[in-house]
């Protein structure tokens, strides 16, 4: 049994309102790149964390304070979320601290089924830095109705 560990953009959890609930249906169905555990096995989800922030160019270990918060429960597999692989700047450098502090601990760089990265971008741009009048966040994402401004 695969002991699952989540770690979200906390920019995307707390400015655009991510609940993370599409990683978990893919999860839950083995969609997206939850897709390598069989379905006749079970999966545990040991938990979901929020990156630690920018850690500028000098602490990129300071990622290793919220990994320890999963390993601790025995997680033997870490998912970069889909956000984070689309629009971390630090992510390599995150995957290299976590692999030297964890070097047992296989990384996955996704989580559900991706869609077009280009237009994820536009969409959390505009969330983040808004050019329309209409209070959007990843819910109008998820559900297709987001308005995208000029």
């Amino acid at each position: 049994m695969a002991r699952i560990g989540i770690i979200t953009c906390s920019n995307c959890a707390q400015e655009t309102n991510c609940s993370s609930v599409v990683c978990f249906a893919d999860l839950r169905k083995r969609r997206g790149f939850f897709g390598c555990y069989p379905k006749e096995e079970s999966v545990d989800l040991v938990g979901l964390v929020h990156c630690a922030g920018c850690p500028t160019n000098v602490a990129p270990g300071k990622i290793l304070k919220r990994i320890r918060s999963l390993v601790d429960y025995k997680m033997d597999v870490l998912h970069f979320s889909y956000c984070m692989t689309v629009l971390c700047p630090f992510i390599g450098k995150y995957e290299k601290e976590i692999s030297n502090a964890y070097p047992d601990l296989r990384i996955v760089h996704g989580t559900h089924q991706p869609g077009d990265p280009e237009e994820f971008k536009k969409a959390v741009k505009e969330m983040l830095c808004p050019t329309v009048k209409i209070p959007q966040d990843m819910n109008d994402v998820i559900k297709r109705r987001f308005v995208l401004g000029t």
